[in-house]
């Protein structure tokens, strides 16, 4: 059976093409006649296309920067000397806009990927992804300036992705990190490096295997999660949202943990200057300072991995 939702999309699409069909007709230009949009529902037809193709002779360790507008972007780090970039675009229904063109440019230290500022999707009613996906060597160095969602494993360098909206998964990472997005999860697995940053204004923050000599996390709104976090120095904050973390063994930090409207319930671990509200963890030798805090919501501590 097909839906309400899919039924008042067909009906709107049907409308837009009656409509510039009138217009057309009024201002005495017939023109061609506008094409029937694709299908709506199951079994509906899906115009696929790979447009960017190309491979880039780079080194061990070049410079990638990614400056995309409404693209997703996947990137893996391999075992290679050169970029192998790959574009996928998957549209079906009605879509309004242009599509940005994807360009590649060789840099001399590495390559550049960019699509006009001026050229994006404006709406659209069935389905649209559009893809560039990465393959590099693992000590490149990648900047995501500009994007939709980003996904980065396998990398042995410094990751950076600021994206407007969207959402940003690290994973295999051994490096710095610096990400941050206007409204979208941030999720971090496997990630050691010594300064590690993430920052979302709408979303939760999931850290699991995650530790450096500084750990910052931040969210305006949204839970943080983190399972066998290392901490040394840094801190843990969202303005709204509970927080739920267990501690490595080889932490080496003294943590305080507090939140303006909730509890901090530790268990088994060494605690000082307890309240209901707040309490000062002991890890390891306590040589660094980390911070845990929420605003609102409830705060729980325990221990995690020994590594």
């Amino acid at each position: 059976m097909i839906s309400r939702s899919t039924l008042i999309g067909a009906l709107v699409v049907v409308e837009l093409a009656i409509v510039g069909a009138a217009a057309r007709a009024v201002a005495g230009d017939p023109g061609p006649a506008s094409p029937a949009p694709f299908g709506f529902g199951p079994g509906a037809p899906r115009e696929s296309s790979h447009r960017l193709d190309r491979t880039f002779a780079t080194g061990l360790a070049p410079h990638v920067v990614i400056d995309v507008h409404d693209v997703d972007v996947t990137v893996r780090g391999e075992n290679a000397v050169t970029v192998h970039a790959s574009e996928t675009l998957q549209r079906s229904g009605y879509v309004s806009g242009d599509v940005p063109a994807l360009s590649a440019e060789q840099t001399p230290d590495g390559v550049r990927f960019s699509t006009p500022a001026d050229h994006h999707v404006h709406v659209f009613i069935g389905h649209y992804s559009h893809d560039l996906q990465l393959a590099v060597p693992a000590g490149a160095r990648v900047d995501v300036v500009g994007g939709g969602v980003v996904d980065a494993s396998g990398l042995r360098a410094k990751l950076i992705a600021h994206v407007p909206s969207g959402a940003i998964r690290v994973h295999d990472h051994r490096g710095d990190v610096d990400v941050s997005t206007g409204k979208g999860w941030i999720t971090m697995n496997d990630v050691q490096g010594d300064d590690i940053a993430a920052n979302t204004r709408d979303g939760r923050i999931y850290l699991t295997r995650v530790g450096g000599e500084r750990l910052n996390a931040f969210s305006s709104s949204g839970r943080i999660v983190g399972v066998d976090v290392r901490a040394v120095n840094g801190a843990l904050t969202t303005r709204d949202g509970r927080v739920i973390l267990s501690f490595t063994g080889n932490s080496d930090a003294t943590v305080t943990a507090h939140t303006e409207d909730g509890n901090v319930k530790v268990t088994g671990l060494t605690t000082s200057d307890t309240a209901d509200d707040r309490a000062v963890l002991h890890l390891g030798d306590g040589r660094g300072r980390f911070a845990v805090s929420t605003d609102s919501g409830p705060i729980v501590i325990t221990p995690g991995a020994s590594v």
